[in-house]
């Protein structure tokens, strides 16, 4: 057998594998578990280990997957202005005149993570009082997730929006408040990233990557490119996707269905956008939000156009994900499929549908007889599903309460692969894990071992990976995360407290801290 490469024992191992959930050793070799058992049989690999961990009782689970990542966008809001923490219009505009004193006069400033609900007025800011903090930079703001961008009036007349685009938000004379939305917002989106270099993508990756190997994370999916992103989002991870210390799928966002095929990729999509989000009031609803009786959200396809992009990627034999969110947008998914099917029936396609917030039980069975896969972000729940938080303030207190159901999903047989979206939400499948057994809605709550899975084989199975990851079994890639305690035995209430202690990757300890 030759040496062996690293011999972990003395541990709580959750293996997720079904014929042998729990073991108490593991031996790695070339990157790959050549062995794994309960007893003590471990103990002939001393001799020819070349680096052992002791356990000491703690718990270690497969590396987590994050289904759902915005990494480059991550990386660049890393290096930008947070507005995330935030009391009031005050304090935003303080926040940017500070900036303003370290940015050279013309050049972008550029700030991300606000959200209105959160702050003292409850309400965004305008063109002109960022042009009273900063009346010599053009000024960009992005909502929390991404769907909203505020700009001064500076940013306003160098983007060069077509006056009539869908989006502008208007004050009551007619001229543009500042505020954009749908269209208008991704069309400044596009002209602003543009405008970044790959040195500073790669700088922003980077620091992303290094958060997610601490968090646990050995694999994820890249969600690049597209309308309210930028190609040369996608273009870029796919150029350097092999050279990152952890697994990347890229899903190219796009609906040029001949460019991801020329570029041998096997999936298209992600967050191609079916509809926008409830904190934008873009989601579309089957009825209108509660606290703006005057939309019930967008859907940003026909059916018809829908169906025919689908189609041509059943043809293809591509792997397409897209982003719905609202009760229409995903009635529209679902036709979409049912459609494609009957042309061109598929088995094991893994299709699957980003975030899935609203579904009706109806829409669920579907989706499970559709062979579809649902790839969902339980931390929401966590930032905007209890009583009080936006959910309840978008959508009424009937609608809240039906948001992401994790239980009736799973129950059905649907699957779920569960990510971050980050940055709207952290890399953190800790937290997930813990917003999911304790979904705000009682009815809604999944066991510990349910919500692990989601982060882990599930993830995998999202990719075709379940063969290779995604568990602990002999033959299967060595990524790994200890733990210092374990999220089956815990108290619920404590999961989020639960730390990262080591992170292998392939059996390479990429994040270590005092273990041994």
């Amino acid at each position: 057998m030759g040496k062996i490469d690293l011999l972990v024992y003395n541990g709580n191992i959750i293996t997720l594998d079904p014929q042998s959930p729990i073991a108490r050793w593991l031996a790695i070799q070339d990157g790959k578990i050549v062995d794994i058992g309960y007893e003590n049989e471990y103990k002939k690999y001393f001799p020819i280990c070349i680096d052992t961990i002791d356990l000491k009782g703690r718990t270690m689970v497969p590396g987590f997957y994050d289904s759902h990542v915005h990494l480059v966008q991550t990386g660049l809001n890393i290096l930008s202005l947070d507005l995330s923490h935030v009391k009031s219009i005050e304090e935003i505009l303080k926040k940017i005149e500070e900036e303003s004193k370290i940015t050279p006069e013309g050049k972008f400033i550029r700030a991300i993570g606000l959200d209105e609900l959160k702050i003292k007025e409850k309400r965004l800011p305008n063109r002109y009082e960022l042009d009273q903090c900063a009346p010599n930079h053009p000024v960009w703001i992005n909502r929390v997730e991404y769907h909203t961008s505020i700009v001064n009036s500076m940013a306003l007349h160098m983007l060069k929006i077509p006056y009539n685009t869908d989006g502008i938000i208007r004050n009551e004379n007619g001229t543009p408040s500042g505020v954009l939305t749908g269209r208008a917002s991704a069309i400044v989106r596009k002209q602003i990233l543009n405008k970044f270099s790959n040195r500073m993508r790669l700088k922003g990756v980077n620091k992303v990557l290094e958060i997610a190997i601490e968090k646990g994370i050995t694999s994820l999916n890249a969600m690049e490119g597209g309308f309210t992103f930028h190609d040369k989002d996608a273009e870029f991870v796919y150029e350097n996707m092999d050279n990152f210390p952890i697994d990347i799928s890229l899903f190219y966002q796009t609906v040029n269905v001949n460019k991801v095929i020329e570029k041998k990729l096997s999936r298209i999509g992600g967050g191609i956008f079916i509809d926008g989000s409830f904190g934008s009031r873009t989601a579309a609803l089957k009825e209108p939000y509660i606290d703006d009786s005057t939309t019930n959200g967008k859907l940003y396809f026909t059916q018809e156009d829908l169906n025919s992009f689908i189609l041509k990627t059943y043809e293809k034999k591509l792997q397409i994900s897209v982003h719905a969110i609202g009760e229409r947008a995903i009635e529209q998914i679902l036709t979409a499929h049912e459609y494609a099917q009957k042309i061109y029936p598929r088995k094991n396609h893994r299709n699957r549908i980003e975030h899935f917030e609203l579904p009706t039980k109806e829409h669920i069975n579907r989706a499970k007889n559709l062979g579809l896969i649902v790839s969902m972000q339980p931390s929401y729940e966590y930032f905007w599903g209890h009583k009080g938080q936006m959910y309840e303030k978008r959508l009424g207190e009937e609608r809240r309460v039906k948001a992401n159901p994790f239980k009736e999903i799973l129950k059905q047989g649907l699957m779920i692969a569960a990510g971050s979206e980050s940055d709207v939400t952290p890399l953190d499948p800790i937290l997930g894990i813990y917003a999911a057994v304790n979904h705000p809605v009682k009815e809604h709550r999944i066991r510990p071992l349910d919500a692990l899975k989601m982060f882990t084989i599930h993830g995998a199975y999202a990719v075709f990976e379940e063969d290779i990851k995604g568990s602990i079994e002999k033959g299967k890639y060595a990524d790994l995360v200890i733990l210092n305690e374990d999220p089956l035995k815990i108290d619920s209430t404590q999961i989020k407290n639960i730390k990262v202690l080591v992170t292998i990757k392939e059996g390479n300890i990429l994040y270590e801290t005092n273990l041994r």
